[in-house]
């Protein structure tokens, strides 16, 4: 049975920017903005205004050679800086353990080069600002289970930009719901949760048990999470999530009764002990459509009653009479290939991830090109050959 919290809290954010990333192989392209592929004016890039800037590009830079990508990242005096370290190891002789460090990081990015997810993660079709009054959105994201752990780097990176994105204030009311979340890494949910109330965001997280969000994102941050939130709403667990439900349901004052027969006579005695509300054994042992859970109020909405164990009935009737009246959804794109091999859709897909590869091929050789052509940057491209 799924475990569902969800809390009140909310977090103030602000606009999203990939700005100014520039450790060697994670952080090295500018600006990854609230437009999928192109930035907000409001936001400056540092090359061509965005026009670059989106996660495959950004992927394929950064398996470019280091020679390439180390004297036009420190071309930029925003990230001069940043590249120091690297360029001083680099020109100190220090090549094979440089080379080390930036293996481990090309070696998981080359196992998100896909042309499909180059597709999905190119383009400028809509922003990513859910929430906007002028443009609201419902934005719903899938993972494959055969390659989770490279679609869920993917929808992590999604995710943390849309959570900064629709944290502002004068945004609409929205809600992020998140099924099965140990699958992917939410970088920042715990801050999420902590803070996110005043701009009206509600958060909903379901998974199966305590134990798959402590295995994958490690105890203290699972922990963080799981004493966060203000609401829970919980099935048939066992084990250690059942205990840790029972605890956090607490205790009551309860009377218990004992009877005592011997040969001369019959004996009562009562006393009152402090026992769980909800022992771990009923939690276990919940019947398919029973819950327990707790609620959180506020100032002006009470709830004398937070903690329940009860069934959710379902009106079956009333709920076929509301999907019968659901309005189609509007079909904005259409993917459908009439080929019987599906050859246009995969030649489509195909010339993106190719036009993806020749763009950072020019940006590398425009690039060079500038610099070569500066004689305030010339030094760079001589300092190691």
């Amino acid at each position: 049975m799924r475990i569902y919290m969800i809390t009140k809290l909310w977090c103030n954010g602000e606009p999203c920017t990939w700005r100014r990333v520039s450790t060697v192989r994670g952080q090295a392209f500018g600006n990854l903005p609230q437009q999928c592929g192109k930035a907000s004016s409001a936001e400056p890039t540092i090359y061509k205004d965005g026009e670059y800037c989106t996660f495959p590009h950004a992927i394929e830079f950064l398996c470019r050679r280091y020679e390439d990508i180390f004297p036009i990242l420190t071309s930029y005096p925003d990230l001069e800086n940043y590249l120091s370290p690297f360029m001083d190891a680099w020109l100190g002789g220090a090549a094979e353990q440089l080379a080390g460090q930036i293996a481990s990081a090309k070696i998981p990015l080359s196992r998100m080069i896909s042309p499909q997810l180059y597709w999905v993660m190119t383009g400028n079709d809509f922003t990513l600002d859910i929430n906007n009054p002028k443009e609201p959105k419902i934005l719903c994201v899938g993972n494959n289970p055969d390659r989770q752990n490279i679609y869920g780097a993917a929808l992590g990176l999604y995710n943390s930009r849309i959570v900064k994105l629709i944290n502002k204030k004068g945004m609409l009311k929205s809600g992020v719901i998140i099924d099965e979340l140990p699958t992917i890494f939410f970088k920042g949910l715990d801050n999420l949760i902590a803070t996110a109330r005043s701009n009206k965001v509600a958060v909903c997280l379901g998974f199966q048990d305590f134990s798959q969000l402590e295995r994958d994102y490690g105890k203290p941050e699972a922990a963080v999470v799981m004493n966060t939130v203000g609401n829970i709403f919980s099935g048939q667990v066992v084990g250690s999530t059942a205990k840790t439900l029972s605890e956090r349901f607490g205790k009551v004052l309860q009377k218990r009764q004992s009877l005592s027969i011997n040969r001369q006579d019959v004996s009562h005695s009562f006393n009152t002990q402090m026992d769980s509300l909800i022992p771990p054994s009923k939690i276990s042992t919940l019947t398919q459509g029973f819950f327990v859970g707790a609620v959180s109020d506020n100032l002006t909405e009470r709830i004398d009653q937070k903690i329940f164990h009860a069934e959710i009935v379902v009106d079956s009737k009333k709920v076929d009479a509301e999907m019968k009246a659901y309005e189609p959804i509007p079909i904005l794109t259409d993917f459908k290939d009439p080929t019987p091999d599906k050859r246009q859709m995969k030649a489509d897909i195909q010339a993106n991830y190719e036009k993806v590869k020749q763009d950072v091929r020019d940006i590398v050789s425009d690039e060079l090109a500038r610099i070569a052509a500066n004689p305030k940057l010339r030094h760079l491209l001589q300092q190691k050959r």
